[in-house]
């Protein structure tokens, strides 16, 4: 059986030195990062789409600020959830690489969209609060998510070159490595969820965004 160069292990120390030096890492940080300042610059724009994403987003930033701790962290997983459950899907798909690079910017573009549009309306309050408030959490969650994003581009394009260019064979266990792993980093997706909702139980009284 020919030898891959996929690892085949849940963590050892090497593990994350790996991922740092792995340049595809850099690259979905730029597209969250691209994500985030495209999604800031087009809240400015006085379209009937982008209007409608305005109140939406009001609606978000005041109902966040209304919510507890635990209305807070379940919200901020559910969005989690959603992102990991396609990333997971998309990386049993031969096809799914080039998808999975898209979700980072689409977050991106999300968190960009809120925060531009709370500096927008509100100024330094509306800075104040996303930095208080929407930023903490999510920073943390964002860094399990690009670990998680890369994981599952690593398996579909392992899963891309056995399959089609018939470079070697699933090893026993691969695929429950690669599940548990991405488990493990949806736990810190989980704490950054939690950090969110503590951050909006403390910070939230020191904003009216009403």
């Amino acid at each position: 059986m020919a030898k891959t160069k996929y690892k085949y292990r849940v963590y050892d120390g090497k593990m994350i030195k790996e991922i740092l030096e792995n340049s595809r890492v850099v690259i979905l940080i730029v597209l969250f990062a691209s994500g985030i300042i495209i999604g800031s610059i087009s809240i400015k724009k006085d379209f009937t789409l982008i209007n409608n994403i305005k109140e939406i987003i009001a609606s978000f930033a005041m109902l966040k600020a209304g919510q507890g701790v635990i209305e807070n962290f379940i919200h901020s997983l559910s969005v989690n959830i959603g992102f990991v459950a396609v990333s997971i899907f998309l990386s049993f798909s031969l096809i799914g690489y080039p998808f999975i690079l898209i979700l980072p910017f689409i977050r991106g573009i999300a968190m960009g969209a809120v925060s531009g549009y709370l500096y927008s309306a509100y100024k330094f309050t509306g800075l104040g609060y996303s930095m208080l408030m929407i930023y903490p959490g999510a920073v943390i969650s964002m860094i399990a998510l690009v670990i998680i994003f890369n994981e599952s581009c690593e398996y579909s394009k392992n899963a891309y070159s056995k399959s089609i260019l018939g470079r070697g064979q699933f090893e026993k266990n691969e695929t429950k490595y690669f599940l548990i792993r991405q488990l493990i980093f949806f736990a810190v997706t989980a704490l950054g969820a939690l950090v969110d909702g503590v951050s909006s139980a403390l910070f939230s009284r020191f904003f009216n965004l009403g």
